[in-house]
C-alpha cells in the first residue's frame, strides 16, 4: 500500500468527518477518487453501490462531499452526478446518462423553489389541501415511473422552509399562506409515500443548523447551489447514514459510563444519597432529561448496556433503590460494572447480545476512556460528549447512529426478549438439551409474508450478518416485488416460546428456475435470538416439504463468505447439500429432495395461520 492511499485511508476511517469544513471535505474527496479501486480492494467489508445524484439545483459541490462520508458509513459509491439543474429532463428521458447509469439508488436535491404554484392567500385550507394533493400525486406518479425503470431505491428530499417570510406574523394565520403551503406538501408527500422512497428531512436538517445558515442567496444566484456550502457537511453526513442504513450498515445497541453520565457524582464516593438526581437541581435535571433520552430509544428498541467501572452491586443499588432514577436495571439488555477496561467489557457486551462490535455506540463522559475505545476498538461508534450534561441529548441524537429507516413492532419488544434469555438459560441449566428445548413448549410458524410483514422482512434480511447465507441487501421495494412474483417465494417463520413472543424471526426468498424445474435460495436469514433451537433444521424440513409438494427435485443454494457469516460456511453440508463447486469461497449445493431424511427437531404442532406460497406446481 502506498503512502498516499494509506494517509487517504487513515483520513477516511480514523477522523471525526464532522469535524472537517466543507472545502476540506471536498479536497479529501479530490484524494479519494484516484485511488478508489484501491481503496475498495483493501477494504472487502464496504459494500458497493451505484448511487444517482440529482437535483433541481447545483449538485457539484454535495457529491464531493458526499463521497467521503459514503466511504466512512461502510458504502463504496460509484456516483452519478447530475447535470446542473438537470433533474427533470434526466428522469424524463429514458436515453439520458442517468438511465444509461443504471442507478441502484437515486439522491434527488430540491428545494422551495421548485414549488411554482400557491394558493391564493386568502384560499380556504380546503382549497390550499386540493392543490397540496395535486402536487403529491404527480410528484409520486413521476418517481413511481424512474423506479419502474431502475429499480433503485429513491432518497427524496422534502422542502426546507426559507427563511423569508413575506407576510411576517401572518405566515402562521392563514392557511393558505406560503410557509403553510410548503409545510402541508411535506406533509401530503409523506402520506403518499410509496416503499421505495425515503425522505432526507431537509426542513429539520435546515431547522437545527439554522435558516439563515443553512439558505446562502449569493451561492444560488452565482451557481445555483440550493444550501449554503457550510451546511453541506451536516447535509451529507445525514445523508451518508441513511443510505448506510438502508444498506444494513446500522447500530444496534447504547452503552453508556454510570458516573457523571447517568447521574451527577461518583457513587462509589458519594453514596447513593450523595449522586445528584434532584429534579429541583439544574444539573440533576440535565441527568434525569438524558435518563429520559435513554428510555426513548430503548422504546423504539435500541438496546441499552451499562458499561461502568464500578463494584457491580454498587452499582445496581442505584437502579434498585434511589427514587428518582428514571431508567430502571430491566431497561439494560447487559450490565457491565466492573473494573476491566471499557474495551473489554464492550466485547461482553457484544458478546453477551450475540451482536458485532461494530453495532455497538459508546458513550462515556471520560474523554481517556473514550479514546483508548477509539484505538482498540476502532468499529465501536464513540460519541464526543460534551462536558454540559445538558447538551448530553443533543450529542446523541446529532450523532445520527439509529437512523434506522424501518421500525418494526419486533423491534419494540427487543430487550423484554433478551432479558427473557435469562429465564431460558435458568432453565437449561436444569434439563439436558433436548429436555429443554420441548420444555420451552416452541411453536414455529411458516409460510408467505403478508403485506404488513414488508418492512420487518426487509429489515431482518438489511440487519442480519451472521445467520445470512448470501449476505444480499434489498430495499422494500425488491421485497415488495418479491412478494408479487408469481415465479418467487417470500417466507417468513415466526415463532413464540413460554418466555416469549419473537414474531418473524427469519426469511427466505426463493426463486424458480422454470427450465430446469430447481428452487434456488436466493436469502436465507434468522435473527441471532434464536441460534441453537434447531429453527433452521425445522425450516429445512418445510423447505423439501415445499419443493414436494411443487414437484420440484432439487433445491440450489449458495453461500458467499463474508466477514461476519462464518457461522453458516458449513451450514449446507450439515443439511445435507451437495458440494457441487467451490471457487475464491464460494461454494454452490444442490439436493435431490427425494433423498432428503427430516431432521429431528422439538417443537410444538405449528399454527394454521401460515398461508402458502404463491410458486405453483410446474404442471398447474
Amino acid at each position: 500500500m502506498t503512502s498516499k492511499i494509506q494517509e487517504v485511508e487513515n483520513r477516511l476511517f480514523s477522523t471525526d468527518l464532522r469535524s472537517l469544513s466543507a472545502p476540506e471535505l471536498m479536497t479529501l474527496s479530490r484524494k479519494i477518487m484516484p485511488f478508489e479501486a484501491e481503496i475498495q480492494t483493501n477494504n472487502p467489508q464496504l459494500i458497493r453501490k451505484r448511487i444517482a445524484v440529482i437535483g433541481t439545483a447545483n449538485v457539484q459541490f454535495f457529491c464531493a462531499v458526499l463521497r467521503p462520508f459514503l466511504y466512512a458509513h461502510g458504502l463504496a459509491p460509484s456516483l452519478f452526478e447530475g447535470a446542473y439543474s438537470g433533474m427533470e429532463s434526466e428522469i424524463r428521458d429514458q436515453t439520458s446518462a442517468f438511465y444509461a447509469f443504471q442507478p441502484e439508488v437515486v439522491i434527488a436535491l430540491t428545494n422551495y423553489r421548485d414549488l411554482h404554484q400557491y394558493p391564493n392567500l386568502l384560499a380556504s385550507a380546503e382549497t390550499a389541501e386540493t392543490l397540496a394533493d395535486a402536487y403529491a400525486d404527480s410528484t409520486i406518479l413521476t418517481w413511481e415511473k424512474v423506479h419502474q425503470r431502475t429499480g433503485a431505491q429513491i432518497y427524496l428530499t422534502n422542502f426546507a422552509v426559507p427563511n423569508l417570510h413575506l407576510l411576517g406574523s401572518q405566515e402562521a394565520n392563514l392557511p393558505a399562506s406560503p410557509d403553510q403551503f410548503i409545510r402541508l406538501v411535506n406533509s401530503r408527500m409523506l402520506t403518499r409515500k410509496p416503499p421505495f422512497l425515503q425522505f432526507i428531512d431537509q426542513e429539520a436538517l435546515a431547522s437545527d443548523f439554522g435558516k439563515d445558515r443553512w439558505f446562502d442567496n449569493s451561492a444560488w444566484f452565482i451557481s445555483k447551489q440550493a444550501a449554503a456550502l457550510s451546511a453541506l457537511p451536516e447535509f451529507c453526513y445525514a445523508a451518508a447514514r441513511q443510505l448506510a442504513a438502508g444498506s444494513g450498515k446500522i447500530k444496534k445497541c447504547l452503552a453508556v459510563d454510570l458516573d457523571n453520565t447517568l447521574w451527577g457524582g461518583v457513587v462509589g464516593d458519594d453514596g447513593l444519597e450523595g449522586i445528584n438526581l434532584d429534579p429541583n437541581n439544574a444539573v440533576g435535571e440535565a441527568f434525569l432529561d438524558f435518563q429520559k433520552t435513554l428510555k426513548k430509544l430503548r422504546e423504539r428498541g435500541i438496546l441499552l448496556a451499562v458499561c461502568s467501572k464500578n463494584e457491580p452491586e454498587v452499582a445496581e443499588s442505584v437502579f434498585d433503590h434511589h427514587p428518582g432514577m428514571l431508567l430502571k436495571r430491566a431497561d439494560f439488555a447487559a450490565f457491565a460494572a466492573n473494573w476491566n477496561d471499557k474495551a473489554a467489557n464492550l466485547r461482553l457486551i457484544a458478546k453477551s447480545l450475540n451482536i458485532g462490535v461494530d453495532a455497538l455506540v459508546f458513550f462515556d463522559d471520560n474523554p481517556a476512556e473514550r479514546e483508548l475505545v477509539k484505538k482498540t476498538l476502532p468499529m465501536v461508534e464513540v460519541i464526543n460528549v460534551p462536558e454540559d450534561p445538558a447538551d448530553f441529548s443533543l450529542a446523541l441524537t446529532r450523532a445520527r447512529c439509529f437512523d434506522w429507516e424501518q421500525f418494526t413492532a419486533e423491534d419494540l419488544s427487543r430487550t423484554e426478549s433478551i432479558l427473557a434469555d435469562q429465564d431460558r438459560a435458568a432453565l437449561n441449566a436444569q434439563l439436558d438439551y433436548p429436555a429443554y428445548l420441548r420444555a420451552l413448549q416452541m411453536r414455529v410458524e411458516i409460510g408467505a409474508a403478508q403485506p404488513a410483514e414488508l418492512t420487518r422482512i426487509t429489515q431482518l434480511i438489511n440487519k442480519t450478518n451472521q445467520f445470512n447465507l448470501r449476505t444480499k441487501r434489498y430495499s422494500e421495494a425488491e421485497i415488495t416485488e418479491t412478494a408479487q412474483d408469481s415465479n418467487r417465494a417470500l417466507i417468513r417463520v415466526s415463532l413464540t416460546d413460554k418466555f416469549s413472543q419473537y414474531g418473524i424471526i427469519s426469511a427466505l426468498i426463493l426463486s424458480r428456475d422454470s427450465a430446469e424445474n430447481t428452487l434456488f435460495i436466493d436469502t436465507w436469514v434468522m435473527s441471532c435470538r434464536v441460534f441453537q433451537r434447531r429453527l433452521e433444521y425445522r425450516t429445512m424440513n418445510w423447505l423439501v416439504d415445499f419443493a414436494r409438494s411443487r414437484q420440484v427435485p432439487l433445491l440450489m443454494a449458495e453461500y458467499i463468505p463474508s466477514e461476519r457469516n462464518k457461522l453458516t460456511a458449513e451450514l449446507y453440508e450439515e443439511l445435507g447439500f451437495e458440494l457441487i463447486s467451490e471457487e475464491f469461497g464460494i461454494k454452490k449445493y444442490r439436493l435431490d429432495v427425494k433423498r432428503y431424511n427430516p431432521f429431528e427437531t422439538w417443537f410444538e404442532e405449528e399454527s394454521e395461520n401460515g398461508q402458502s406460497p404463491k410458486i405453483t406446481r410446474p404442471d398447474a
